[in-house]
């Protein structure tokens, strides 16, 4: 029998960060039968003429040393293959959040970065809290910009203005913040939170056709009771999402790391941009569209750090 250290093991991992099933069935035989794939349920999924589906990989391994044998195999394989310079040992970083969650501001930020070097951290990573009126969790999450007159359904420069930061709390914005950072002799850091909104948002009374919501039903709303998630199936969706990050890149070229939240899942079965026979395709849609757009982040800016969060 495999132990921790000793004994064969086959271990599996799904390559596929979107609705999965993994299955095992023991039947009378001397068999084991393993099924792993995207999870059925709701992913009903219509072939177009002409199309080919790729269904997701299956990565396998065997050894012979346990348990543990097999994660390290694993985690060998992760770092080679899969993580973004996934072999470079990772900044040592103090994040904001728990020390003084959304109130935000600039000596505060300048104590904790100076505290972090102090300790040979590497970077600091303000959290929640530095734009629009997010005082809570309740409003303004996709009110990364200010929204101009001109704002067209098409995200490009000409539509949308300057970030939206408080500049009550931080009156010389993200480029004041790396300033200190470098004086501190440290990396600097930023969450985001692109692929959610708030029903109180201007995003939200501009684009109410962007939310995941289920056909003539109201929408469900999670954390504050106002969060939603925006359909990443939605092409609008996806260059929305990438401009987020595309604009704190070229407006800030020195920002090293991004924490990138999900703190909502998907609550509502519907769709806004599939047509009403193809609503089954929700799930796979999104993934797809999700996918989609980190690559097109990640073939930009190849040496920026993401931390999936949540």
């Amino acid at each position: 029998k495999a132990q921790e250290n000793t004994g064969r093991v086959i271990g599996a991992a799904l390559c596929y960060s979107g609705n999965y099933l993994l299955q095992t069935v023991t039947d009378e035989s001397e068999y084991h039968y393993f099924f792993a794939g995207i999870d059925a349920q709701n992913s009903e999924y219509h072939l177009k003429r002409g199309e080919t589906f790729v269904t997701p990989h299956l990565a396998l391994t065997y050894s012979t040393e346990g348990l543990s044998g097999a994660s390290r195999n694993f985690h060998r394989w992760g770092r080679e293959y899969r993580l973004m310079h996934g072999n470079e040992p990772r900044m040592i970083l103090l994040n904001s959040w728990e020390g003084v969650y959304m109130n935000v501001n600039e000596p505060t930020m300048d104590q904790m970065m100076g505290d972090i070097a102090d300790m040979g951290g590497e970077l600091f990573v303000m959290d929640d809290g530095w734009f629009g009126h997010r005082d809570d969790d309740r409003s303004s999450l996709g009110d990364w910009f200010v929204f101009g007159t001109k704002y067209r359904r098409t995200i490009d420069d000409k539509a949308l203005g300057d970030w939206e930061v408080d500049t009550v709390k931080l009156p010389h914005g993200i480029p004041g913040l790396i300033d200190m950072a470098k004086k501190h002799g440290i990396k600097f850091g930023i969450w985001i939170e692109p692929e959610m909104t708030n029903t109180k948002s201007r995003l939200y009374e501009k684009h109410p056709d962007w939310i995941v919501k289920a056909p003539k039903r109201d929408a469900v709303t999670g954390r504050g009771g106002t969060q939603l998630v925006l359909d990443m199936g939605n092409p609008e969706v996806q260059d929305f999402v990438f401009s987020v990050v595309d604009r704190l890149k070229q407006q800030n070229p020195d920002l090293a790391y991004i924490k990138w939240d999900a703190n909502m899942h998907i609550a509502n079965h519907g769709s806004q941009c599939l047509p009403a026979a193809d609503q089954s395709e929700l799930f796979i849609n999104y993934h797809r569209g999700l996918e989609k757009t980190l690559q097109r982040i990640r073939d930009k800016y190849p040496d920026l750090i993401i931390q999936a969060c949540a």
